[in-house]
């Protein structure tokens, strides 16, 4: 039963950091969506105050 839960602790410490990198590429996608949106507001913003 030792030798079992010894050799489940990789595995789940491999679970836990997939979870987390999926979790954080999601974030960062997320993130960059937001800074597109937004530098694309000012640049049409900045366009509309010049023409």
């Amino acid at each position: 039963m030792l030798q079992r839960a010894r050799t489940a602790l990789p595995l789940t410490k491999i679970r836990e950091r997939a979870f987390e990198g999926a979790f954080f590429s999601v974030v960062l996608i997320a993130m960059a969506g937001w800074v597109y949106f937004i530098t694309l507001l000012m640049v049409k913003l900045f366009l509309w105050f010049l023409g």
